[in-house]
């Protein structure tokens, strides 16, 4: 954005958030400027701000959702927090950023490792950039954890949107880079769980040839789209759990050199997976509703 359109993105913030709100979040949010008013990586507070000022209605009235266990995110310094990823269209990232930015003290900007592909969107790409979230290479998230961040990285990559419905809470596959990377930098892992979002967009179907002939990981169909057209692509508005697990301090029992053991990083992945599998659960037998 240009001044103008800072001083702006600043005018509309405050009038959409109550006043402590606005004073907590604009007076205590750091970022380390470049010269240009973003980060190396884009993220501009203004941007963030005003982002987060609209979205926390979408978290607050349509998905109502509610936290547990925020405690365990730690009030500073390198975490990586580990998701399950459902939904077609992955907002359930963008509410575990505004849960986390809303109930901790002092407010944390969680920077999210998006996949690869949403970098060749023009315009969402930089929106993207601009909110904190930054392209899932590695050389990205090695330096977000040098650099004391909260991260978050969902290791079933874009499958885990993707998933059919009949797969519904059944966690695929996680990719083992954030494994390592935790090893490596000494960075606690927060296994977290979203309750909710697989019925936002049941999918019925992947059109594999659409997908491709896009260079999207699936093309949906769902319960709504595209029967209902553009307005088929808004989410139902179920209502959101989301639960944080204890800390895993992986690093204190196997040192960096553990990466060398495809093995023992597998295990250990399967460690983490374990924990937001057992969070899953949690949350589905405490659910009584999904609206």
């Amino acid at each position: 954005m240009t001044r103008r359109g800072r001083e702006i993105a600043l005018r509309i913030s405050k009038r959409l958030l109550p006043k402590e709100e606005f004073e907590r979040l604009s007076t205590t949010l750091q970022f380390k400027d470049v010269g240009f008013g973003f980060d190396k990586f884009g993220y501009e507070p203004e941007t963030a701000l005003l982002a987060y000022a609209v979205m926390q209605y979408v978290y607050t009235y349509w998905f109502r959702t509610e936290s547990f266990g925020i405690e365990n995110i730690p009030k500073e310094g390198r975490a990586i927090i580990v998701p399950n990823h459902s939904g077609v269209i992955p907002i359930d990232g963008a509410m575990i950023a505004i849960d986390v930015l809303k109930k901790t003290n002092p407010p944390r900007i969680m920077r999210s490792v998006v996949e690869y592909f949403a970098a060749t969107f023009p315009f969402i790409n930089t929106f993207f950039y601009r909110c904190g979230q930054v392209i899932g290479v590695r050389k990205n998230f090695k330096e977000l954890l040098e650099g004391e961040e909260l991260v978050c990285v969902f290791p079933e990559g874009a499958k885990g949107p993707g998933k059919p419905f009949s797969q519904r809470y059944k966690l695929i596959k996680f990719n083992v880079g954030f494994l390592e990377l935790a090893l490596e930098n000494r960075a606690p892992i927060i296994p977290c769980a979203v309750i909710g979002s697989e019925e936002q967009a049941p999918m019925l179907a992947d059109l594999k040839p659409i997908a491709k002939a896009f260079g999207f990981p699936y093309f949906p169909i769902t319960v709504q789209f595209p029967w209902l057209g553009p307005l088929g692509l808004l989410p139902l508005p179920v209502k959101y759990y989301i639960y944080y697990g204890k800390p895993l301090h992986l690093y204190k029992d196997y040192p960096s050199d553990t990466v060398n053991d495809p093995d023992k990083i597998v295990e250990l992945v399967e460690i983490v997976k374990s924990e937001v599998a057992g969070l899953i659960s949690k949350g589905l037998k405490a659910r009584k509703s999904l609206f």
